[in-house]
């Protein structure tokens, strides 16, 4: 009997032993799975934490990429997957479902072909990104000014949406987009405003930029100016040392993204207070003239099965739990 007992008790002891492996692996498992989701509240997992981010490199670490999301909004996503700068890698991984949500911009044509939907900025993580022109001071004759503020004078948002819907979709030329644009914007009279001033303008390397250097180019060369272009520089990092050296002359700007770049504790978000900042920047050889109410800005688009899915309007719905 004595042994029967014993043999009761080692049963016993290894049913609790294994009861109590079981219980401990059941809670190691589950604070795997709570410490690898992002963006909790209360122990429940916000829409965005169960959502993959897809954007450009840089977009993990700039001030109102994923850290603003972050800090304005309290939006941390599950993962981010990097990709291109806006471009077609980028469309087409949400468009496949490689992503949930992509850094896009906002006059991207994509957005509409493909029913995308920009999510709304109502605190403004994303600061104004109106479009001027950034030239050298020299070359900023009295003319020069009065053609490249004329162009601001009549440049809208979706006048930048028409114009990269034609040459990116439509596979337009961009000068003959530009030209037709200053056509029938009235601002292709010939004069000489611009008379003898040579100008050297560049762009940066994607389409809506090339446009913009465009238009500056046929809008002064019809005013006289002796114009040569260095179009597809790609970015500051490049083309803002030709500014400074005087080999770029003029160039299409977006003043939120050119303040970030020489003031990365500018805090500035609205239009007024953006452009301020900026000319206070900019190195001393260098001016912005009249910035236009066309702006291309960063936004958080995701597709339309996704913002109904999760009832998304705004980059604060990400937030939410569900």
């Amino acid at each position: 009997m004595g042994r029967i007992m014993n043999r009761k008790l080692i049963v016993i002891g290894a049913v609790v032993a294994a009861a109590t492996l079981t219980l401990a692996g059941c809670g190691k498992d589950t604070s795997k799975a709570t410490s690898g989701s992002s963006g909790t509240s209360g122990g429940s997992a916000t829409i965005a934490s169960q959502l993959i981010l897809g954007g450009p490199p840089e977009f993990k670490t700039r001030s109102d990429g994923v850290p603003g999301l972050l800090k304005n909004y309290g939006v941390e996503f599950g993962s981010y997957k990097v990709l291109d700068t806006g471009g077609p890698v980028t469309v087409g991984a949400l468009k496949n479902g490689q992503v949930d949500a992509a850094d896009l911009f906002t006059t991207d044509p994509a957005i509409a072909a493909n029913h995308f939907v920009a999510l709304e900025d109502p605190k403004s993580d994303f600061a104004a990104q109106n479009v001027l022109p950034l030239i050298n001071k020299a070359k900023a004759t009295d003319g020069v000014k009065k053609v490249l503020n004329g162009i601001s004078a009549k440049l809208t948002t979706d006048d930048l949406i028409q114009l990269r819907t034609s040459v990116e979709t439509n596979k337009e030329d961009p000068d003959a987009a530009a030209k037709k644009w200053l056509s029938d914007k009235g601002l292709a009279t010939t004069g000489s405003d611009a008379s003898g001033v040579k100008i050297i303008i560049g762009s940066a390397n994607f389409p809506e930029n090339v446009i913009l250097a465009d238009i500056y180019a046929e809008a002064l060369k019809a005013q006289g100016a002796n114009i040569s272009t260095k179009l597809n520089i790609g970015s500051r990092e490049k083309y803002i040392p030709g500014m400074k050296d005087g080999s770029i002359d003029l160039i299409p700007e977006y003043n939120g993204s050119i303040l970030d770049y020489l003031d990365k504790n500018a805090t500035a978000n609205s239009p007024t207070a953006v452009l301020a900042a900026l000319q206070k920047a900019l190195p001393t050889n260098l001016i912005v003239l009249d910035q236009s109410q066309a702006q291309d800005s960063d936004a958080i688009v995701v597709t339309k099965a996704n913002a109904d899915k999760y009832g998304l309007k705004s980059i604060a719905d990400l937030a939410k739990t569900k």
